[in-house]
């Protein structure tokens, strides 16, 4: 059988297929993390990185945190690490490029894309352990759910039994997750508004015509008063098919009533404070009652405090 190497490999596998260490440092082959190699011009997704950590970790060990919510079709802030958890002495998978943590010898994982990884609940409460903060993780798990891999129930029934690091914000996430949600932004618009102490807006909320098929999807809406709030993401500039479509779709919904609000990551990350104000008067003029107390704590610490992982 010929030696493989469209897949991670070690060095002493590689020496042992009479490949020689002038090869593996030639252009034929590209380095993945010390001792472990792989063909040259295949891509290093998040799969590969995690199978290649895996071939130097001990038994017992799985994938973990950020990569295994990336493997499982979720979403986690940008790492140059590959995560994974490991049983006893860490020393074996100690080198650049891996985040090595202890094993939960209690914990039973699965296989995911021929991977030994964490499932997605513990996932979750891992993360929370790690520190990751209030809108980061309900961005996690609004990914999660939206893949299909667990549900806002399971998490809140995780959260609920786990006394861990980090378990009353796990906790206090679990409860802020939604299901259909699309993307990181959405959860991060929702979360500056409801962590401000403004009214939560629906998620993809469903405009139907009279014969009851399908007219119109918006992301964040008040549907009493017909006021939307959609993100703007460069996709929508980049792609003059999707910024027209936009564009009609917004002009005839006006035409009905509603009133449109488009929120920029700029207006996320520098200058949340002024877009809070847009969408709370918007709320005031359409007849909404909104308080007049200044946003939580959690709200200055989320969206005032150093610029979130995108």
């Amino acid at each position: 059988m010929s030696f493989d190497t469209s897949r991670p490999f070690t060095r002493p596998a590689a020496l042992a297929a009479s490949l020689s260490d002038h090869q593996l440092q030639g252009a034929q082959y590209q380095r993945i993390f010390q001792g472990i190699y792989i063909r040259a011009g295949v891509r290093l997704t998040c799969r590969v990185r995690a199978a290649a950590a895996m071939l130097v970790a001990p038994a017992g060990s799985y994938v973990s945190h950020h990569t295994a919510a990336v493997l499982w079709g979720g979403w986690a802030p940008d790492t140059t690490e590959t995560h994974i958890s490991s049983p006893g002495p860490l020393a074996r998978t100690q080198r650049r490029g891996i985040a090595a943590h202890r094993a939960d010898p209690t914990l039973r994982p699965v296989i995911r894309s021929g991977l030994t990884v964490a499932p997605p609940t513990r996932v979750f409460l891992d993360l929370a352990a790690e520190g990751l903060g209030l809108v980061d993780l309900v961005a996690v798990g609004d990914s999660l759910v939206a893949a299909g891999r667990t549900t806002h129930q399971e998490l809140i029934d995780a959260t609920s039994l786990w006394s861990g690091p980090g378990c009353r914000r796990a906790r206090r996430a679990a409860r802020w997750v939604r299901a259909g949600v699309d993307s990181v932004m959405e959860t991060r618009v929702r979360m500056m508004l409801v962590l401000a102490r403004l009214p939560e807006p629906q998620i993809n909320v469903i405009l139907r015509a009279e014969d009851g098929s399908w007219d119109a999807r918006i992301e964040l809406a008040y549907r009493g008063i017909l006021l939307a709030i959609e993100y703007e993401g460069r996709q929508h500039a980049e792609s003059t098919q999707q910024w027209n479509k936009d564009i009609r779709r917004r002009t005839r919904l006006e035409a009905l009533g509603w009133r449109f609000i488009l929120v920029t990551a700029e207006g996320v990350f520098d200058h949340p404070g002024e877009t809070l104000d847009v969408i709370r008067n918007a709320l005031r003029d359409r007849g909404m009652p909104t308080t007049r107390r200044q946003p939580s704590v959690e709200w200055r610490q989320e969206f005032l405090g150093a610029r979130m992982a995108v």
